[in-house]
């Protein structure tokens, strides 16, 4: 860490997750001289309560120095209350969300139909994807127990879910789409990288979290132009603004209620939703909007060091 730092002799060190601002630290103190650290903390907080040893020491570590770098941001505000309530120091907290790539998460008609045919997805059937990690706080039972009153409320439905450990290796997960009833209705694709090519071929997206700071998967899905059900935790709510469905989590009945709700909205108003969502990220959340905020503050405390 010294050696790459004294090689790249940096006008400023950013930190990235608990662990990265760690190292960014160490890298700072390795330069001697001083420049200007930033630590980015992208995660929520409402419990310790799932962490590991490992985690739970870097988060100690975060709070001890939290009043030491120069800028501490968060890309949720309801992040950053929730370590202020835990002891870190937010004198020089500052609030910048995730940014997102509009012109690589679009809708796209030809991956959609070449999609929806590999999953053999009859014409007429409404998907719902949800892409994430196979973790107790993406609440992938709730999910699936959701699902299964969505499918018996309008048949023509499905269901599309990838991520790490989501595929059929997962004998916890197989069960529960087996005790669901819903075998040959959830499509399990693993762990992908393209994503963007994935996005187009559902009709709705669904965020059963029970924790998250700032959704990247939420925020792609809008720039796919795709209407959301998003459970209400971190910034879910703010996000999506009044494109979505939002509701509490741990609720799989309101969450299917959300989704049969987008069902009977129909392609037509499906669409229309989903070109709401599209255009609030456009405005809001845009990679070079978010870009732009991030170099401005970089010049601002680069200048202060000079």
């Amino acid at each position: 860490m010294a050696r790459i730092a004294r090689r790249f002799d940096p006008d400023l060190v950013q930190g990235w997750l608990y662990h990265g601002n760690l190292g960014a630290s160490l890298a700072r103190a390795a330069l001697g001289r001083r420049v200007p650290l930033v630590w980015g903390i992208r995660q929520s907080l409402p419990t310790l309560q799932g962490e590991n040893v490992f985690a739970r020491i870097g988060i100690a570590l975060n709070r001890m120095g939290s009043s030491r770098p120069d800028r501490v941001l968060f890309n949720s505000r309801t992040s950053l209350e929730q370590h202020r309530e835990r002891g870190f120091s937010v004198r020089r907290a500052a609030y910048l969300p995730n940014g997102f790539d509009i012109d690589g998460f679009v809708p796209d008609a030809e991956a959609r139909a070449r999609r929806r045919a590999e999953w053999n997805i009859a014409e007429g059937s409404v998907a719902f994807g949800l892409f994430a990690r196979f973790h107790p706080v993406k609440d992938h039972a709730g999910f699936l127990q959701a699902a299964r009153r969505v499918h018996d409320a309008r048949p023509g439905t499905c269901f599309v879910l990838a991520g790490t450990g989501i595929d059929a290796e997962n004998s916890v997960l197989a069960r529960a789409i087996a005790e669901a009833g819903l075998q040959g209705q959830v499509r399990l694709l693993g762990e992908r990288r393209d994503i963007a090519d994935l996005l187009p071929a559902l009709d709705g997206y669904v965020s059963s979290s029970t924790r998250e700071a700032f959704s990247n998967s939420i925020g792609e899905a809008m720039s796919c132009a795709l209407p959301c059900v998003v459970t209400d935790v971190g910034d879910s709510r703010a996000v999506v603004a009044d494109t979505a469905r939002v509701v509490p989590p741990g609720d799989p009945a309101a969450m299917a209620d959300a989704m049969i709700a987008l069902v009977d909205l129909g392609a037509q108003g499906r669409a229309e939703l989903g070109a709401r969502a599209r255009q609030r990220v456009v405005d809001e959340f845009g990679l070079d909007v978010v870009a732009g905020r991030y170099a401005a503050l970089y010049r601002e405390l680069a200048a202060g060091k000079a």
